[in-house]
C-alpha cells in the first residue's frame, strides 16, 4: 500500500464505540485498501488507512471517519435520553 493516514480519538466512549464498529472491519470495504481499528486505552481509539492510491484513500477515510462520528452522536442522544430532566 502506498498511502497511509492515521487518525486517533481521546473520548470516554472509545471502547464502546470500538466494539459496535468491530463487525465493519470482517467486510472489506474495497480492494485497494486495508483498515485498521484499535483500542490502545479505554478512551483512545485509532484508526489506520492504507490505500494503493488517494482516491481509495479519501473513500475509506470518508467512510469510517463518518462511522466513528455516527456512533459517538448515537452515544450522546442515548446518555441524554438516560440523564433524567433537568429544570432551571
Amino acid at each position: 500500500m502506498k498511502l497511509f493516514a492515521e487518525f486517533t480519538f481521546e473520548t470516554e466512549t472509545a471502547g464502546t464505540i470500538y466494539r459496535a464498529l468491530l463487525p465493519e472491519l470482517s467486510e472489506s470495504f474495497s480492494e485497494r485498501s486495508v483498515i485498521d481499528l484499535s483500542l490502545e486505552d479505554k478512551s483512545r481509539l485509532v484508526l489506520s488507512v492504507k490505500a494503493e492510491d488517494a482516491v481509495s484513500l479519501r473513500s475509506a477515510l470518508n467512510t469510517w471517519l463518518r462511522l466513528i462520528q455516527i456512533a459517538q452522536e448515537i452515544l450522546e442522544v442515548t446518555n441524554e435520553a438516560r440523564s433524567p430532566y433537568q429544570v432551571s
